[in-house]
């Protein structure tokens, strides 16, 4: 009971077909929808309500906006926004350490759970849990000696 390559070859191209027109259904609607938020600056105001979650998690309140932007869009939307900011308003090395550490746990939320979604995943459960456990070892981390050392100095 063997199968030629042919058949092998066939089923694996269209599998990869398939799963690659079910991501592009989710991906191009959400890069859309990421574009709108930029343009109409939802993320700025959303980052501005969220000022309290920078202070429970040890951070400077003009840490949060990059942080929920590498959270929301990814780490490269994030990398770049943390770097922009930094070059208008300095942001201390610890808050650096914290965002790295918040965004190595949790970063891509919308994406990733969509792409999860796709493979048929909760992502209602897989997004709180990845959120509570990025905040929870976050806020940990802030209060870690190594990094509270880092308060004071700027990069």
């Amino acid at each position: 009971m063997s199968a030629s390559f042919s058949v092998i070859f066939q089923e694996i191209f269209l599998g990869c077909i398939s799963t690659i027109l079910s991501l592009l259904k989710i991906l191009i609607p959400l890069m859309i929808v990421v574009e709108i938020l930029m343009v109409y600056n939802v993320m700025e105001k959303l980052a501005n309500r969220l000022q309290f979650l920078a202070k429970l998690m040890g951070m400077k309140n003009q840490s949060i906006f990059p942080l929920l932007v590498g959270v929301i869009m990814g780490v490269t939307y994030g990398a770049g926004t943390l770097i922009e900011i930094n070059r208008q308003t300095p942001i201390p090395k610890k808050d650096y350490a914290l965002i790295g550490i918040f965004m190595f746990l949790c970063h891509g939320i919308i994406e990733t759970a969509f792409i999860f979604y796709v493979a048929g995943a909760n992502i209602i459960a897989i997004t709180i849990g990845r959120l509570l456990i990025a905040f929870v070892v976050t806020a940990l981390a802030a209060r870690l000696p190594m990094i509270r050392k880092m308060e004071d100095n700027i990069e």
